[in-house]
């Protein structure tokens, strides 16, 4: 089976780190890694990431949300966010079509792997509805 291609969307250079070695970690692809919102999109065409983690607050023109979005609408990929905000209005304008987890930091390797498997399977299974 072939391994799952992971999008790293973060802007802390430290946790795009650790993220990586987590992937590595339990045998994902990483597919790259982007610091902006426009670089993800533009990455997603490029590289197809079976999952993207996603920070919500990214720098640059365009936040993670709108990011998600961009990226569902071109490519159809799910997105699990990765995030330590937890104010009810951004979890509200972070629910959309192809949110498929939202992740609170710290991660944990195990929780990660939970998720992208989750939101993987989950789009799967979506797109054979």
């Amino acid at each position: 089976m072939a391994k799952k291609k992971i999008l790293i969307v973060e802007d802390d250079k430290m946790l795009c780190t650790i993220f990586e070695m987590f992937i590595k970690q339990l045998g994902y692809e990483l597919t790259g890694i982007s610091h902006t919102g426009t670089e993800a999109i533009k990455l997603c065409g490029i590289e197809r990431p079976d999952v993207v983690l996603m920070d919500i607050h990214l720098e640059g023109d365009i936040n993670g949300i709108d990011a998600a979005k961009e990226i569902y609408k071109l490519y159809k990929v799910p997105v699990v966010y990765v995030t330590s905000d937890i104010e009810e209005t951004t979890i509200k304008s972070a629910i959309f079509k192809n949110t498929y987890g939202f992740l609170m930091k710290p991660i944990y390797q195990s929780s990660l792997r939970v998720a992208i498997e989750f939101a993987h399977a989950k789009h799967l299974y979506d797109e054979s509805v």
